[in-house]
């Protein structure tokens, strides 16, 4: 098969390929044309190449201007591989396409702009004879350029010159002003040096190549000894190499948490950790008890793992590692009985978990949870040991602030307690008794609102910067006395996006839902008219979609013995149970329940100790319309009095549950429940130190895909510069056309 090449002067423009099959090859400067040559010095149809009996023959279309084979006019004459064909100002070189170097009749060796301003251009070497390099048309000495490097003014106008005799190549500086480099190595003018094929050649700002047919090499220059290409190459190869391992990692990052997120064992283990156990003055006296402290996880020692810190009804507040065992620091007497609960977050903006815990002389302390160092220890006035802090910046000021009540009424606003500069503390005064916990309720556009029901009906809503109240009475607006003493919940139960705030009383029990846009009640839902005895405090309720069908709904327990789901979002005044539990073998419910969707069904299970000592995991099924008991196990001896704590404590993608009994030993169960590493799911009391008692999987899932689509955008991103790269770098390269 014939090969083409469409030159002016020894740059080739254009390059054709006749297929087998091909009788005819028409010329000229009109589309329709096998060869399309741009010149007006070219007729329409100025000629046609024709094979017949085995042999090429050139035939001029009787044009003006005529053609020619090598320097010949003709009118019709036989073509051989070799020749060339002169049209106008373009030639064309008629080569043999051969398969491999042993069939090539002709020499083919061509110099390639693999770097600068000529990158792409193709030039052809004379295969016996000089070629001549320059930046115009005639040298000095007048010589005529055969490879023209128009426009760059660091190419002499005679630069150098390429010399073949017998298949060797030889280049000369011809006494060029910017030199001539072989391989990073300055010639010198009017020195010559034998080339091979792969030299890599630098006139002007241009590194070109050496090279026949069989070896077309436009890659990177690799033997210049230029610093700007160097670092170039490096940093191009960091940035591909940097690229695609942050969008790999982004991908495998997020697939792996997707996966962890969604997995789901077939049936939900229980097993007590008996591995774990702590030596602490254990409680004399068990004949009476209520609701006790919720230990707290988190990573007070910045190790990356979870720790475990909890109060004792002794008054001792403990910090241990989860995973060696040791004590964080020495134990610290805060004169608690171990109702309270502890909270954690970052209180002076340090990284580091801090522990915040009340005492029964009205202190607040605020401990380093790293080093077990006093940030802050203030007295506060009034009975305030009984009821769990809560955390937030109720100001905007980016520094955590903190709330505790006290049982005679007072509300103590400690603003920036972990900062000594801008730290400053107010007392508000609502109507007592308080047994309740406060909650927060945060709002678009407003600041967080301090929410707390007391033992007399009343439900108040402190503005937490200003400290301006609103008052909620339920017992004028329902007409049923609510003696609260359980922290209310927050969610946004009826899908307007503003938070409502549950409350349940203890007696008699009722469940109101109060909606905070318009300060009204929703509904009331009535429990039981007199509780079991010997229970001063109630549990809190929890807000979560426990039907699948997109709307919050509210669970509780009770201690009659029986957990419930009431339906978020009804018309009903008096409140629509979904369904309940009973558990008449387990007597009372007495701590606060935790939620999680273990089996990823999209419908979180509610986990709670009761007084028997079984850690039980109820389960909504709404196709059978009940609640019921997706496993349990025996956990203790002694009746389970905490919150139950979920987190993943020892690091090994296992979520764990964390107690506390009667006697203030602390207990772990491990499950086959799969999750993130180190996550921490429900790590106190309520959830959070705003008890707002929420957890959501959902941000883990959007987190995950968001990571995922984050990787493979910069795959689609880095591919599309390849792409473009390679399309804008083969577009400067000669085209190929197969006729």
């Amino acid at each position: 098969m014939p090969r083409l090449l469409l030159k002016k002067k020894e740059e080739i423009i254009a390059e054709y390929v006749s297929r087998k099959n091909k009788l005819k090859i028409f010329i000229g400067n009109k589309k329709g044309n096998d060869i399309v040559i741009p010149d007006k010095n070219v007729s329409e149809h100025h000629c046609t190449i024709i094979f017949a009996n085995n042999q090429y023959t050139l035939k001029d279309q009787n044009t003006i201007m005529g053609t020619q084979i090598n320097y010949r006019s003709i009118t019709e004459a036989p073509l051989n591989f070799g020749d060339e064909i002169l049209i106008g100002d373009y030639k064309i070189l008629f080569l043999d396409d051969a398969l491999n170097k042993q069939d090539v009749v002709i020499p083919q060796y061509y110099l390639i702009g693999v770097y600068g301003k000529f990158f792409g251009k193709k030039y052809f070497l004379k295969s016996e004879g000089d070629t001549f390099i320059g930046r115009e048309n005639l040298s000095p000495r007048g010589i005529e350029n055969d490879v023209v490097l128009s426009g760059d003014m660091t190419v002499s106008k005679g630069h150098a010159k390429i010399s073949a005799v017998q298949g060797q190549y030889t280049i000369t500086d011809v006494g060029s002003t910017g030199g001539v480099a072989i391989n990073g190595e300055k010639l010198g003018q009017l020195n010559s040096t034998r080339l091979a094929l792969g030299d890599e050649i630098s006139i002007g700002r241009t590194i070109f190549r050496l090279v026949d047919y069989f070896n077309e090499d436009y890659s990177l220059p690799s033997k210049q000894h230029i610093l700007a290409l160097k670092l170039y190459k490096l940093a191009r190869a960091l940035i591909f190499f940097f690229v695609i391992c942050v969008s790999l990692a982004a991908l495998y990052f997020g697939y792996s948490t997707y996966s962890l997120v969604n997995s789901a064992p077939n049936k939900l283990n229980l097993a007590l950790d008996l591995n774990w156990s702590k030596e602490i003055p254990l409680k004399a006296d068990t004949s009476s008890y209520d609701i006790t402290s919720t230990p707290v996880v988190a990573d007070f020692d910045n190790d990356g793992k979870n720790d475990i810190a909890m109060l004792t009804s002794s008054g001792f507040l403990y910090a241990w590692n989860r995973t060696t065992g040791d004590a964080l620091w020495k134990p610290m007497e805060v004169y608690n009985s171990g109702i309270s609960s502890l909270v954690s977050d970052d209180i002076n903006n340090d990284g580091i978990a801090d522990i915040i815990a009340v005492s029964d002389s009205s202190l607040i302390y605020i401990v380093d949870g790293q080093t077990g160092n006093i940030i802050r220890r203030e007295i506060l006035g009034g009975h305030i040991s009984e009821m769990t802090p809560v955390i937030c910046d109720l100001d905007g000021d980016g520094k955590k602030d903190v709330v505790v009540a006290s049982e005679d009424g007072a509300v103590h606003f400690l603003y920036s307690p972990g900062f000594d500069s801008n730290y400053s503390k107010y007392s508000e005064f609502i109507d007592g008794p308080l047994y309740a916990s406060p909650v927060i309720l945060t709002r678009k556009d407003f600041s967080p609102f301090v929410v707390i029901a007391n033992y007399d009906s009343k439900v108040y809503f402190i503005d937490g910067k200003t400290r301006t109240k609103k008052t909620i009475n339920l017992l004028e607006l329902t007409g049923k006395a609510h003696l609260v003493a359980g922290a209310p919940a927050v969610g946004d139960i009826n899908g307007d996006g503003i938070d409502e705030v549950i409350v349940q009383s203890n007696v008699p029990q009722y469940v109101s839902a109060i909606n905070t846009s318009k300060f009204s009640v929703m509904w009331t839902y009535f429990v039981e008219p007199v509780p079991p005895a010997n229970l001063r405090f109630n549990a809190a309720p929890v807000v979560a979609d426990f039907n699948g069908n997109g709307m919050k709904d509210v669970a509780f327990v009770s201690a009659n013995g029986t957990a419930q789901v009431l339906k978020g979002n009804t018309t009903y005044p008096s409140g629509e149970m979904l369904w309940k539990l009973t558990l008449p073998e387990s007597k009372r419910l007495i701590s606060s329940p935790a939620v999680y969707d273990f089996d990823k069904d999209g419908i979180p299970e509610l986990v709670f100790g009761t007084e028997d000592g079984k850690l039980v995991v109820a389960k909504s099924n709404p196709k059978r319309k009940e609640l019921e008991v997706m496993t349990d196990i025996k956990a203790s001896n002694l009746p389970i009095t905490s919150t139950p704590v979920l987190a993943d404590l020892n690091g090994d993608k296992f979520i764990e549950i964390l107690y506390t009994n009667l006697q203030d030993s602390i207990q772990i169960v491990t499950t086959n429940a799969k999750t993130l590493k180190n996550l921490r799911i429900w790590p106190m009391f309520l959830a959070n130190p705003e008890h707002t008692s929420s957890f959501s999987l959902e941000k883990y899932k959007n987190s995950s895909l968001k990571l995922m689509g984050i990787g493979l955008v910069l795959l689609l991103i880095f591919f599309f510069f390849k792409i473009r790269s390679s399309i804008r770098k083969s577009k400067k390269k000669v085209k190929v056309t197969y006729l």
